[in-house]
């Protein structure tokens, strides 16, 4: 699953050694960024394929300065797919909010998921819904919408049973995965956590 034949030096995620990809900066990744330490800028890039072609709902120019990389050109595709989806494609506001939680989220595209070793990620253990020694690490903010600890990631299961994000955490980070699980967050801010909206959820990932 997610495993690519493909230049350069090897990689895999650090929880599903099955996600496979390339060590590559940011700017040369035409897919998703996961932590591998081995990798000289600790980035993972598993391709993936760009959307057919959707309704103009983003301007490249909305991407600056990240558009004219093939990573801006790939998150720009994905954005356009998710901003089609939630339906707010005409509606300036809402996708103004939309792109800024994305952006916040993703260290403005940078990263799929929260940089960081076990240690760093240790002090979690025992907060945000985590239980276990380790879910600090393992359940680390991911995706473009922030998804971050065990308590959302079990709510996603449930709600969306065709991502085993509980049991695969990563999968979280593949973007056209985060991407619907963006929009599911969009249409019902109140789905994976029962009291805060998802604008709220940018604070709690701050």
């Amino acid at each position: 699953m997610f495993s690519y034949d493909i230049n350069g030096q090897p990689c895999h995620g650090k929880f599903n050694q099955s996600i496979i990809g390339k060590c590559s900066s940011v700017d040369d990744c035409q897919g998703t960024l996961v932590v591998d330490t081995s990798c000289e800028q600790k980035r993972c890039c598993i391709l993936e394929s760009l959307h057919t072609i959707l309704p103009s709902c983003l301007m490249e120019s909305n991407l600056i300065p990240i558009f004219n990389t093939t990573r801006g050109s790939f998150i720009h595709n994905i954005l356009q797919g998710g901003l089609f989806e939630s339906g707010i494609c005409f509606n300036c506001p809402a996708k103004a909010a939309f792109l800024a939680i994305a952006a916040t989220m993703t260290d403005n595209f940078q990263n799929d998921e929260a940089i960081g070793s076990d240690a760093e990620f240790a002090g979690d253990d025992s907060k945000y819904g985590n239980v276990e020694p380790g879910d600090g690490s393992r359940f680390r903010r991911r995706g473009l919408f922030g998804l971050r600890e065990r308590t959302m990631y079990q709510r996603l299961q449930k709600r969306l049973s065709q991502y085993v994000t509980l049991t695969n955490p990563e999968l979280a980070a593949i973007t056209k995965t985060a991407i619907i699980i963006a929009v599911e967050l969009w249409k019902n801010p109140n789905s994976l956590n029962g009291k805060i909206s998802v604008v709220l959820l940018m604070k709690n990932n701050g």
